[in-house]
């Protein structure tokens, strides 16, 4: 069956950050992301409008609407904030919507702390596989190898400069005595 499905049918919308969460979970993120969620919503609406087609949302109309996650709501409402108009066929659907995303914000520690921690995030700076740990614990062995021979030839030249000076006050101590 393709979509709208027989007249009568019931539509059903997701909140635009689940859908951008899924959309990038599935890779399927090109950059119109955005725009391609508000051209589905105004279709939704014009179903809804013309009367072909029941429009509701995913988690249903008794059941409370899915808080957003916090990194995502911050982000949104940051997006909302420069482009206003970006979301209206969906505030349209979803007329709460922006007060879940302001409900969903934390301080900016927790952003922070929760960005780390999230999947993918937090791990991308450490070895993906033990043969790059490997290779980076080779590394800092080879590193500390380097250091300890410039250490030790540190060591060897402040020596010399050393032996060198007494030799200079010997002989000059030798030439005042002559």
């Amino acid at each position: 069956m393709s979509f709208p499905g027989p007249k009568g049918s019931i539509l059903l919308f997701d909140s635009p950050d689940r859908v951008l969460l899924a959309w990038s979970r599935q890779k399927e993120c090109d950059g119109s992301e955005l725009d391609r969620f508000q051209q589905c919503c105004v279709q939704l609406l014009e179903f809804h409008n013309e009367g072909t087609h029941s429009v509701e949302p995913c988690w249903g109309t008794k059941a409370p609407a899915p808080e957003p996650e916090g990194i995502m709501a911050g982000l949104l409402l940051k997006t909302l904030q420069a482009s206003p108009d970006l979301f209206d066929a969906y505030l349209k659907l979803d007329p709460h919507y922006v007060h879940r995303l302001t409900r969903s914000q934390t301080l900016p520690k927790q952003l922070l702390i929760q960005y780390l921690q999230t999947q993918g995030h937090g791990t991308q700076c450490l070895p993906h596989n033990k043969d790059q740990r490997m290779i980076d614990l080779n590394e800092l062995e080879k590193w500390k190898k380097e250091r300890n021979f410039f250490e030790t030839l540190l060591e060897q030249h402040k020596d010399q400069q050393n032996r060198t000076r007494h030799l200079i006050v010997k002989l000059l101590k030798n030439q005042e005595i002559d």
